[in-house]
């Protein structure tokens, strides 16, 4: 790794390269003892999904119960935020697509997780995709689910990430 991989980013601090650099040093070794020293929520939650992602791809089988919670509920985060609901539900991680309704639920994510649920019940049950099947009012529902989703109807993600990973943090 370059010894300032953020040089060439005249608009940047100093102090904000160094924070850069420790959270990608820890994302690096998977320093969780310094993931938790992050005081930043976006900053922890940003090393944790990059840590999360990493593992995931070496071995999608390597996650904890609280990790993989985690992982799906940035990853549909993600998902509603840069595309919709339905690029996690039916194309990223559609063998989640109910278990993400419990991880929601676990993280504190109630509303979310009811909108997820509802918009779980509109895919077709054969795993077809949901545009062959769907007609003009299930089509304006799960447009309306996506939107709720997007609105982060429990508050901040990054705050139920923090607070639900620091609940289980040594293993609870």
């Amino acid at each position: 790794m370059d010894k300032d991989p953020y040089s060439g980013l005249s608009w940047m601090t100093e102090e904000m390269k160094n924070e850069l650099m420790k959270r990608d040093k820890i994302v690096l070794e998977e320093d969780f003892q310094g993931l938790f020293m992050l005081k930043n929520n976006s900053d922890f939650s940003i090393a944790l999904y990059e840590i999360l992602v990493r593992r995931y791809e070496r071995d999608p089988n390597s996650l904890n119960t609280v990790e993989l919670d985690l992982f799906l509920c940035m990853h549909l985060e993600n998902a509603g935020q840069a595309d919709s609901i339905l690029t996690f539900l039916q194309e990223w991680f559609p063998q989640y697509k109910e278990r993400v309704i419990v991880s929601l639920m676990a993280i504190g994510a109630i509303k979310s997780s009811e909108i997820i649920n509802q918009a779980v019940q509109l895919l077709p049950i054969d795993g077809s995709w949901f545009y062959d099947s769907s007609n003009e009012v299930s089509e304006e529902k799960m447009a309306k689910l996506d939107r709720e989703f997007s609105n982060y109807p429990d508050g901040f993600m990054r705050e139920l990430y923090r607070k639900y990973a620091d609940k289980h943090k040594n293993g609870e």
